[in-house]
């Protein structure tokens, strides 16, 4: 995805609670560094925790993605990463380690309509200072 906005403040909107608070979640713990933890709350909706799998400042970070209530089903890797370009930032985003068979096909259904929704947001935040998120979406 394309952003009008420096690598910098791209990397810092995936990687900085407090930012991440203005697009995508209701409340965010991170430590930044491989090994690390975090926790991503939304109010009334669900709790992710899980590992900071790679973290490189201002470049890539990979996290360990686990459904809330679907825990024997394993974990996926969510991996993003910046690169300048054209006058703004490309983040490459990638959620991987989906199967392909029953409670599988709803989470990655699900993944792909979430993700959507916050990567537009974020772009509307970084681009125009814009939250587009409202209590009445979910």
């Amino acid at each position: 995805m394309f952003v009008h906005a420096s690598p910098r403040k791209v990397f810092e909107a995936v990687s900085v609670p407090e930012i991440l608070a203005r697009w995508m979640v209701d409340r965010a713990t991170l430590s930044p560094r491989t090994g690390g933890h975090y926790t991503f709350t939304w109010e009334g909706g669900p709790t992710h925790s899980g590992r900071v799998l790679r973290f490189h400042r201002g470049k890539r970070i990979v996290l360990t993605w686990q459904w809330p209530g679907d825990e024997k089903l394993g974990v996926t890797r969510l991996a993003l990463s910046v690169e300048r370009r054209g006058g703004g930032t490309v983040l490459k985003f990638v959620h991987s380690g989906f199967r392909s068979d029953g409670r599988w096909n709803d989470l990655y259904d699900g993944a792909i309509r979430g993700w959507t929704y916050f990567m537009m947001n974020l772009k509307s935040v970084l681009e125009h200072g814009y939250d587009l998120r409202s209590p009445l979406d979910w």
